[in-house]
């Protein structure tokens, strides 16, 4: 890819960094509700705000992904009841890849769980 090539990519992933973060907050939103908050920026004047980060708390990992002057920033705190233990800043992809592990572990918890609930119950 020559250097043209890749200044275009850059510079549109720039222009739609805005409409992807807010369709990817909405949507982590709507799977995951009770673990994800959405910050908005709102001016005085009007009805709805634009969406600039969003944060995800599974278990004692705290995924936070923002858009900081059309760039996107990403890190992972350590929270244990309530204090940030520390946090690490990291790519945005390395970012993606990391949650998307940590939500198949949580989802796989979850159904060894299901599966034995309803063993116990089955007697």
């Amino acid at each position: 890819m020559d250097f043209d090539m890749q200044a275009a990519w850059l510079r549109r992933f720039s222009a739609d960094a805005q409409s992807n973060l807010g369709a990817f907050a909405l949507r982590l939103k709507e799977a995951l509700p009770n673990q994800v908050t959405i910050q908005e920026q709102k001016s005085f004047f009007a009805k709805t705000g634009k969406i600039i980060g969003v944060a995800v708390e599974l278990g004692e990992q705290h995924y936070k992904l923002e858009l900081v002057n059309n760039r996107l920033t990403a890190s992972i705190g350590m929270v244990v009841r309530g204090i940030t233990l520390n946090t690490k800043t990291l790519d945005p992809a390395e970012w993606f890849a990391k949650l998307q592990a940590e939500t198949q572990k949580a989802s796989a918890h979850a159904q060894s769980l299901s599966a034995s609930l309803q063993q116990f119950m089955e007697g």
